[in-house]
C-alpha cells in the first residue's frame, strides 16, 4: 500500500523555515560583501542587456543565479533585500525538494520531518550561504534535491519514464553550469543507475532494455550544461581547465585555487569542514562553538550513521548505500580534487539533506525500539529528545552568530570585513566630493558600485590581505578600471591596512603631490590631489 504524500508535514516544516529566515533577515546581521555585490551587478546588467554566462572574471559558476535575481529586481526592485529575498525562496524551495526526496527514500513521513527539520532551521554555515549568496548554491541544493529524487524513482519505480530520464539529465546539466558541486549528488545516483539497472540485472542475467532512457538523459544534460558547454569551446577550454587543474588559461590565467596536500586536505575535513556543516565552528572563526555540546551533537550524527550501517529497513531498498555513499563519496571527492584546499564551510552544504535524512533514521529506529520495550510516552521523548538536541544547537548557534560581532560574514579573515555600518557615511562623502572613480581593494570596490547604482566605479587595483600579496583577477570587471584610468579625479580608498596606508602617503610625497585624507569607520578616504598621482603598483 502507497503512503500518502505528507503534505501537511511539508507545510509545517516550510513554516518554521520561514519564520527562521524571516529572523535572521530582519536582524541585518548578514553583511554583504563584494562577493555578493558581483553577483547583484550581473543580475543589474542582465536587466540591462547583458548575457554573462559564468561570474565576472572566472570561468566557473554559473550565472543562473544572477538570472534569478535580475527577475527579483524586476519584481521588486534592485536592492540587498531584494537579492536576499530571492535566495530565502530558493532555499524554501531546497527544503521542499529536499523533504520529498528524504520521503521518497525512506517512505516515511518521521524521516521526511527531520531531514526537513534540520534544513529548515539549518546549522550557522548553511544559513549564511544559502541568504548571502555568492552565486549558486542555493540552487546546487535545489538541483542536487531534484537529482537525489528522479534518480532514485528511475532505477526503482520509474525505469521506462523516458521523460523522467530527460529531467534528470537537465537538472544535472544545469548543475554543472552553475556549481561544480553538483557531483557530489551526480556521482552517487550514476552508480546507483549503474548497480541497479545494468550491473545487478547483469549479474542476474536479465535482459537490458534502457538505450531510450539512457539517450533522453544524456540529451537533457547536453541541453542544461549548454551554456558552459559553448562557453567551454568557444574560449579555449577555460572552463574544463578550472577542474583539471590549479590555475585557468587564458583570458582567465592568475585564477585559481592553491596546491594543498591530500593529508592536510584531510586534515581541513575532519577538524575544519565537517565541524563546520554541524555547526560546531562558524565559517569565520577558528573556534569550536559550545564544545561540550557539540561533541554530543557530533556523537548523535555518528551513531546515526553506525545505526543506518546496520539497519537494513530504515530506508527503502538501495536508498540506504544512496545516502551513505553520498556521503563517503563527498569526503573522498574533497580529499582528491583542489577544492579541498578550502574546507571553511561552503563546498559542505550538500552534505546537509543525506545528514538530515541519516538523523531522521536514527529518530525512526529509537521510535521502533520504544515501541518493543517501553511505555507509549517514553516511545516518543527519546527521538524527540535526540532531534531537538541537534536542532535546538543549530538554532542556537545562529542566534548567537546574529546577535554578536561580526554577525554572519563569507569573510574567512576577519581584515577584510567591512562592516556595512559606514556604507551610507562613505557613499555621502564621496558624493560630496564628487569622487566617483579611483583606486580601491576588492571588497571595496564591487560593494561601492552595486549600492549606488554603478554612479561609483573604482578600480580593484588595491592589496587587502595583511602581507599587501594581490591577484590581479580581482579587477573582476574591465569597464570600472577603463572608468578610473580615464577620469579626470580620482580617490584612493584602504581598509584595515595601515601597512598600505604608510606605502601610499610616502608615495604621494615622493611625488610632491598634495592631498587631503579623510576617515570614516574602516576605510581611509585619499582625494583632491593637486595632480593624478602615478598610480600604485601592487606586489
Amino acid at each position: 500500500m502507497t503512503m500518502k504524500f505528507p503534505w501537511r508535514t511539508l507545510v509545517a516544516v516550510l513554516l518554521i523555515a520561514f519564520a527562521a529566515r524571516l529572523l535572521l533577515l530582519a536582524s541585518g546581521a548578514v553583511s554583504f560583501h563584494s562577493d555578493e555585490a558581483i553577483v547583484s551587478l550581473m543580475a543589474r546588467h542582465i536587466n540591462q542587456g547583458e548575457r554573462p554566462t559564468f561570474f565576472y572574471g572566472q570561468a566557473y559558476m554559473g550565472s543562473l543565479d544572477a538570472w534569478l535575481i535580475a527577475i527579483g529586481f524586476r519584481l521588486i526592485g534592485e536592492s540587498v533585500m531584494s537579492v536576499r529575498v530571492v535566495q530565502s525562496v530558493l532555499y524554501l524551495l531546497s527544503i521542499a525538494i529536499g523533504f520529498t526526496a528524504a520521503w521518497r527514500l525512506s517512505g516515511k513521513a518521521k524521516v521526511a520531518f527531520v531531514a526537513g527539520l534540520v534544513m529548515a532551521v539549518p546549522p550557522v554555515n548553511t544559513a549564511l550561504y544559502t541568504t548571502a549568496t555568492l552565486g549558486g548554491y542555493n540552487e546546487t541544493l535545489i538541483f542536487g534535491g531534484l537529482i537525489l529524487l528522479l534518480g532514485y524513482e528511475v532505477t526503482h519505480e520509474y525505469q521506462h519514464s523516458w521523460w523522467r530520464w530527460g529531467l534528470l539529465g537537465i537538472f544535472g546539466g544545469l548543475g554543472w553550469w552553475t556549481n561544480g558541486l553538483i557531483v557530489a549528488y551526480a556521482l552517487p545516483v550514476c552508480l546507483l543507475i549503474f548497480y541497479a539497472l545494468i550491473w545487478r540485472p547483469l549479474r542476474e542475467k536479465s535482459r537490458l532494455s534502457l538505450p531510450i532512457q539512457i539517450s533522453a538523459a544524456v540529451i537533457g544534460v547536453l541541453i542544461g550544461a549548454a551554456p558552459w558547454l559553448i562557453f567551454d569551446f568557444t574560449h579555449n577550454h577555460a572552463a574544463l581547465a578550472t577542474f583539471i587543474s590549479n590555475r585557468q588559461t587564458g583570458e582567465f590565467e592568475g585564477i585559481g585555487i592553491p596546491y594543498v596536500p591530500p593529508a592536510q586536505r584531510a586534515f581541513g575535513l575532519a577538524f575544519i569542514g565537517l565541524p563546520t556543516l554541524i555547526g560546531m565552528r562558524f565559517p569565520w572563526n577558528a573556534a569550536y562553538f559550545l564544545l561540550p555540546v557539540g561533541v554530543l551533537v557530533l556523537m548523535i550524527h555518528i551513531v546515526a550513521i553506525f545505526r543506518l550501517l546496520r539497519g537494513q529497513n530504515l530506508l527503502k531498498p538501495d536508498a540506504r548505500g544512496l545516502v551513505l555513499g553520498m556521503l563517503g563519496l563527498f569526503c573522498a571527492i574533497f580529499i582528491a580534487s583542489t577544492f579541498g584546499a578550502d574546507p571553511t564551510g561552503r563546498y559542505f552544504l550538500p552534505m546537509l539533506l543525506p545528514l538530515g535524512i541519516v538523523l531522521g533514521t536514527l529518530a525512526e529506529w529509537a521510535t521502533t525500539v520504544g515501541a518493543q520495550h517501553a511505555a507509549p510516552l517514553q516511545n516518543r521523548i527519546l527521538p524527540i529528545l535526540l532531534i531537538a538536541l541537534v536542532v535546538g544547537y543549530q538554532a542556537v548557534g545562529q542566534i548567537v552568530a546574529m546577535t554578536n560581532p561580526p554577525g554572519l560574514t563569507t569573510q574567512f579573515d576577519l581584515i577584510s570585513h567591512l562592516p556595512n555600518d559606514h556604507d551610507e557615511a562613505l557613499i555621502t562623502f564621496l558624493d560630496e566630493q564628487q569622487l566617483y572613480n579611483g583606486y580601491t581593494n576588492y571588497w571595496t570596490a564591487f560593494r561601492l558600485a552595486f549600492l549606488t547604482g554603478e554612479r561609483m566605479q573604482y578600480s580593484s587595483a588595491l592589496p587587502y590581505k595583511a602581507d599587501l600579496g594581490y591577484n590581479a583577477a580581482d579587477n573582476r570587471h574591465a569597464p570600472y578600471q577603463d572608468a578610473t584610468e580615464n577620469a579626470e579625479r580620482v580617490a584612493y580608498i584602504t581598509t584595515n591596512l595601515p601597512t598600505l596606508d604608510e606605502r601610499l602617503q610616502d608615495s604621494f610625497d615622493s611625488q610632491g603631490i598634495d592631498y587631503q585624507i579623510a576617515q570614516i569607520g574602516p576605510f581611509v578616504i585619499y582625494y583632491d590631489f593637486d595632480r593624478r598621482p602615478i598610480p600604485y603598483e601592487s606586489e
